[in-house]
């Protein structure tokens, strides 16, 4: 069967593995986020220097003592009130029988595997 694809696909003047400027510029700023050089790319210069001028006006906003309380309060309230205990015996028990019967059927399902296997 022979491949009928063309060797060099191409979309508009660009090859796929060619990133577009879109991706380029993506790229660039997320290296200039990240504190490294962002490229070295003459056509992105200009955009560049404005996203990191951009980045230095915009100092993050400090939270307020009002918003972290709140926060608190519902990262508490969602907190299990009586923590997932294995030493009650009814856990422990329940637990055990759980994993027994996973192992079970886990072995049956092997064996079957494996017996439908070797009879081919």
């Amino acid at each position: 069967m022979a491949d009928h694809t063309p060797a060099d696909r191409r979309i508009g003047s660009r090859t796929i593995a060619e990133p577009s400027p879109a991706e380029r510029l993506d790229r660039a700023v997320d290296s200039l986020l990240n504190g490294r050089l962002a490229t070295s790319e003459r056509e992105l210069a200009p955009l560049l220097d404005t996203a990191d001028q951009l980045r230095l006006a915009l100092a993050p906003v400090p939270v307020s003592a009002r918003f972290e309380a709140e926060l608190a309060r519902r990262v508490a309230g969602r907190r299990r009130t009586r923590p997932f205990d294995l030493h009650v015996p009814t856990w422990l028990l329940l637990t055990g029988a759980v994993s027994s019967a996973a192992v079970g059927v886990g072995v049956t399902a092997y064996a079957v595997w494996r017996g439908s296997h070797r009879s081919n």
